[in-house]
């Protein structure tokens, strides 16, 4: 009873989502960039973040996890304005920063970054609020540039929650996070439909900037209120920090902007390799992301300080690879 009733609320946001959509004409339009020929609804973050809403209406859990899901709100209010208006990047930023903020003077945030063997504690120091804004802004933006083919966010979003799920043990947040999956998982079914079909929903900025915004506050919670190690945290996190890195540097080393648009992201090349089959490109990031997170949890069992070692390393291997397989 109690999964069908949340089936029923998944399929009553979304036939809401979707009429609204309608009505009011939110889609993405086709252009020479994209990839879909037919316009899509792009307000399929709203209908992630309207059962999110819902779920801790209705039910009771970790303050601060229910505090972050209430203050996205406003990150999926920049969303929809930056959908409909393409807003300037370092306006988007600014605006984002605002509510992130809020929630770090809300005891929201860390004051170190984990115990390592033969260093001790990595202390932020006067360096605590700073570091966070950049992570923060990072890792947000981070997300937003993975949006880029069907389902790779969804998929990305899954493979996180997924994760914490065995890193932590108090039962009422793993049944929270367990919530959290279905309307991913259902509208990863929606995000994969073929382009001409009527309910095809993408994320838009809407979905993209409040995934990053939830997983970037929920990493911190699971540190601050459920003492996971950073080391263990870093790991889901490798493809949209890698790829943001990897771009953002070869996009100053060739004098453009970090924030202009285009298709030198890994995953645009993976799918022209498959001749544009989403489903095969989403499948082999599905399966590679959770074979390095797995990596990743073996070593940081193993030892904290070589994880974030071969962390850092995995990233300049992957810039190298990305440098001399660019084309």
């Amino acid at each position: 009873m109690f999964s069908i009733n949340l089936i029923f609320l998944y399929l009553v946001l979304f036939l809401f989502t979707a009429f609204i959509s309608k009505k009011l004409k939110l889609y993405d339009e086709p252009n020479i960039r994209k990839i879909h020929t037919s316009r899509v609804f792009n307000t399929g973050g709203m209908i992630i973040y309207l059962f999110y809403l819902s779920i801790i209406y209705f039910f009771e859990f970790n303050y601060n996890i229910e505090l972050i899901i209430s203050i996205g709100f406003f990150i999926c209010l920049i969303g929809f304005i930056d959908d409909r208006i393409n807003l300037n990047p370092s306006i988007k930023i600014i605006f984002i920063l605002i509510p992130s903020i809020y929630l770090i003077f809300n005891n929201i945030q860390i004051n170190d970054l984990g115990d390592y063997e033969y260093i001790g504690f990595i202390n932020l120091g006067k360096f605590q609020i700073p570091f966070l804004i950049l992570a923060l802004g990072l890792l947000i933006n981070a997300t937003n540039y993975i949006d880029g083919i069907d389902g790779l966010l969804l998929a990305f979003f899954m493979c996180c929650l997924s994760y914490y799920i065995f890193l932590i043990e108090d039962a009422k947040t793993i049944n929270l996070i367990k919530l959290l999956l279905i309307p991913i998982f259902f509208n990863l079914i929606l995000n994969m439909l073929p382009s001409k079909t009527e309910f095809k929903f993408f994320s838009g900025n809407i979905g993209s900037l409040f995934v990053g915004f939830f997983i970037s506050f929920l990493t911190i919670e699971l540190y601050n209120g459920f003492d996971v190690h950073p080391a263990f945290l870093i790991w889901p996190l490798w493809y949209p920090v890698y790829d943001f890195l990897f771009v953002s540097i070869n996009r100053a080393i060739n004098k453009k902007s970090i924030f202009s648009a285009d298709n030198s992201h890994l995953h645009h090349k993976i799918l022209i390799y498959f001749n544009n089959n989403h489903l095969k490109t989403i499948l082999l990031f599905f399966i590679s992301n959770s074979l390095v997170i797995y990596f990743g949890y073996l070593i940081s069992n193993s030892s904290k300080l070589l994880s974030l070692i071969f962390f850092i390393i995995g990233f300049i291997i992957y810039f190298i690879a990305r440098l001399k397989f660019k084309k």
